[in-house]
């Protein structure tokens, strides 16, 4: 792979697991929320706890995956990942 090719697929990495990071922490959130709500019916509360368990199947997925990059698709990645998701660095 070329420079440009290695910097491209990370930054592309580094967007998606960004997006599955946020989406596991919205599940999160409404999944305590509904939890905690006393208008939340069983099944709502069910419902939302298998979407949360869904995305963090998913962010554990992709994070042992990133964990397990090349040396220099990681550092693209960390890198890009850095810039879109500060909080995170």
């Amino acid at each position: 792979m070329t420079e440009q090719q290695i910097r491209s697929f990370g930054q592309a990495l580094a967007e998606r697991f960004k997006q599955i990071g946020d989406e596991r922490a919205t599940a999160e959130r409404r999944f305590r929320e509904s939890f905690y709500s006393t208008t939340s019916t069983r099944f709502e509360v069910l419902e939302l706890e298998r979407k949360r368990d869904t995305t963090k199947a998913a962010f554990d997925s992709w994070k042992e995956v990133t964990d397990n990059l090349p040396f220099e698709i990681q550092r693209a990645f960390t890198d890009h990942y850095q810039k879109i998701n500060p909080s995170e660095a």
